[in-house]
């Protein structure tokens, strides 16, 4: 199959979860595509028998200038974008779906990732980005995000009907900030969380969220090989 074979199927694998979820009456078949999907976002060491790894497809075998190039007229390298990806999902399916510690924080990764930050870098701009790009350990930070997807499908696998329709608590959303995950720059993005139901959450940071990052990530890439 060719890419854009491969990106349809992304979009029709979503837009069936969304009808599963919103049915919500079908716990096994959610289940099944949520993990179908998600094994598509991430590498092939999180899901070894998905048939395509959009990420694998677009991170194996480049340079580690590739990584850290942040084209003209972009505020994004290819290391912002794993990173934000990974935050992502680490702090709304471990700190709001499953309500415990981080991934982050239980591996202790700021400090095998050498990450100047520990928030998920929403609204930052080019400065924080360069800061982050320019220091990161590529393969700490590329086995974070492997941990952070094996530990969301073992948590949606755990899920119940009722926990489909568990609406995000207060309590979360208090905590995570408290924590640090998003600066105030990002506010907008834990508002939205706080709208959410867990099936909401899962239409989102771990699937869609993910595809249009990896798009830009394929433009970054056209840039820099262009030149």
């Amino acid at each position: 199959m060719s890419i854009k074979d491969n990106l349809q199927e992304l979009n029709k694998l979503h837009k069936s979860l969304r009808q599963t979820l919103t049915t919500g009456d079908d716990k096994a078949l959610a289940i099944q595509l949520f993990l179908a999907l998600h094994s598509q976002l991430h590498s092939r060491d999180v899901s070894p028998n998905t048939p395509w790894s959009y990420e694998d497809l677009l991170l194996e075998g480049l340079e580690e200038a590739e990584f850290r190039k942040i084209p003209e007229g972009q505020e994004h390298s290819l290391i912002w974008i794993v990173w934000h990806l990974s935050r992502i999902e680490d702090v709304t399916m471990n700190g709001l779906v499953a309500r415990r510690d981080q991934v982050f924080e239980r591996g202790s990764w700021q400090a095998k990732i050498g990450s100047p930050i520990t928030h998920a870098a929403n609204g930052t701009g080019l400065e924080v980005a360069q800061a982050l790009s320019s220091v990161v350990d590529i393969v700490a930070l590329r086995a974070y995000r492997v941990a952070v997807g094996i530990s969301t499908q073992e948590i949606v696998q755990s899920l119940t009907l009722s926990d489909f329709k568990r609406k995000v608590s207060p309590e979360d959303i208090q905590r995570i900030s408290k924590e640090g995950a998003v600066v105030p720059a990002g506010k907008d993005v834990v508002d939205y969380w706080s709208r959410r139901d867990v099936a909401g959450l899962l239409l989102m940071p771990p699937t869609r969220h993910t595809i249009v990052h990896w798009n830009e990530a394929r433009k970054i890439l056209d840039l820099i090989k262009a030149r």
